[in-house]
């Protein structure tokens, strides 16, 4: 007769399923609220664990550019406020240095958001990945087509600028190619007769095998995971996209890619592709059932808004009649006399220019458009007022590179609200016959249709024209 389960082992269980099941992710937005740190969500005990924590974590708050603050009242914490950055990063033990924790900045706008804007600039602002232990809990807050994208594109930059080598192939023929084996031939073929049957081996340009299968592997596995979530645009955007590659490469034979794979005097291309098929092939940071833990990764949002606003201003510039000219192309020098030197240049993200007039843009990642409305000017605080005052200066720098009678200097803020544009805020300034606007205007993070799309250009279009 089986003995039943003793009162130790009874409260044993009781203790174990009071336990949580996995570490903790904490979670909380790019500018959003400060999330708080207790010591019992990385292991710690005692009052002295915060300055080991701050010290074994300082790499991964870095990375996603947090401010800490240290709090005692009602307990002790350390306080978390996020900057422009998003992504997942491992929270360490003050005390063994291990994975205690994970660490989520999602994007303030929402992932369907992010999503049609990396639609929209084609995946061209790629996070980074890796280098730091798994993160506990990510993978499934975070969207297939978030890292899924850094993938497809590497693939399809080393198709771009793939370098065939020599593989060495064997093969039966019926005439001599290479090198014969007049052994086998003499033993195995002239005894049963096969006079005119000859086992080569020769050397041949080709891809390389091995990666070409990795790449099909790699496609397929892509292809599952995102057909999960085929219903969101990125998704489908990446599905074509795969589809598109796995026509360049052919069919073929499936190689999942090993672990630790390596390719010595490969390309940058080779070598990037390889890294990023290796993260699928250990089904990290895909999301799905397959995983709960994800790669650590970063994002500088501030990046995708100005990749963002380069993308409308293509639209605007078409719209009005104006070549845009983005990032690096708007770029202007500045020539210093003397030891001291400050800053290189001038660098708006955009010029719009047509025969009589420049319109610049410079994209701004920042909530100083919604403060202004809601508060006001006097209400703001004395870091946010001072934030603003140097890019009203700096977008007044951009007004004196042009030498045409109208100048309009954009600063384009992300609209908050879902519904129609916010009404522009234009200030004027005439110096003889030339007139110079400063216009501080808003922009949705990603269209919601078609309709919305063609409203934000003609909105625009009406600041632009007065």
């Amino acid at each position: 007769m089986a003995r039943g389960r003793t009162k130790k082992g009874r409260s044993r269980a009781a203790l174990m399923a009071a336990a949580p099941s996995s570490r903790p992710l904490l979670r909380t937005c790019d500018y959003g609220n400060p999330i708080a740190v207790h010591a019992c969500d990385v292991g710690a005990t005692g009052e002295r664990w915060v300055e080991p924590f701050l010290a074994a974590n300082s790499i991964g708050l870095r990375r996603l550019q947090l401010r800490h603050e240290v709090r005692a009242d009602p307990e002790l914490r350390v306080m978390l406020a996020p900057g422009p950055r998003i992504g997942a990063i491992p929270l360490l033990s003050p005390s063994t240095r291990r994975v205690a924790a994970g660490l989520l900045i999602e994007p303030r706008f929402r992932w369907a958001a992010l999503g049609a804007v990396f639609n929209a600039i084609g995946f061209s602002v790629e996070p980074g990945l890796g280098g730091m232990p798994l993160v506990p809990g990510s993978a499934r807050e975070v969207p297939p087509w978030m890292l899924a994208g850094p993938v497809i594109e590497r693939i399809a930059a080393l198709l771009r600028h793939r370098q065939r080598g020599f593989v060495e192939r064997e093969e039966r023929r019926t005439s001599p190619r290479g090198r014969v084996d007049w052994t086998s031939w003499a033993s195995s073929y002239v005894s049963r007769g096969n006079w005119t049957t000859f086992p080569c081996r020769y050397s041949e340009p080709d891809d390389d095998p091995d990666l070409i299968s990795s790449i099909r592997w790699t496609l397929s596995r892509l292809e599952e995971e995102l057909l999960t979530v085929a219903w969101s645009l990125p998704a489908r955007s990446l599905l074509q996209r795969a589809a598109e590659l796995q026509t360049q490469v052919g069919p073929g034979t499936l190689r999942r890619p090993p672990r630790w794979w390596t390719l010595p005097g490969s390309s940058e291309w080779v070598a990037a592709a390889v890294e990023a098929m290796t993260w699928v092939a250990e089904e990290r940071g895909l999301g799905g059932a397959r995983c709960m833990d994800g790669l650590a990764w970063d994002l500088s949002v501030d990046a995708v808004w100005e990749a963002w606003v380069a993308a409308f201003s293509a639209d605007l510039g078409r719209y009005l009649g104006l070549v845009a000219s983005p990032f690096q192309t708007a770029r202007r020098p500045l020539r210093w006399q003397g030891p001291a030197h400050s800053m290189g240049a001038l660098a708006p993200d955009v010029e719009l220019r047509g025969a009589d007039r420049v319109v610049w843009l410079d994209a701004k990642y920042k909530a100083h458009l919604e403060l202004l409305t809601r508060r006001g000017w006097s209400n703001l605080s004395d870091d946010v007022r001072e934030d603003h005052r140097a890019d009203l200066h700096q977008a007044l720098a951009y007004a004196s590179l042009a030498d045409v009678p109208t100048v309009d200097t954009l600063l384009v803020y992300p609209e908050v609200g879902r519904g129609s544009p916010s009404p522009a805020t234009i200030a004027t300034v005439t110096s003889g016959r030339r007139r110079t606007r400063l216009v501080l205007a808003s922009l949705p993070f990603g269209y919601v249709s078609p309709e919305h799309k063609a409203q934000c250009l003609q909105s625009f279009r009406e600041v632009l024209c007065n």
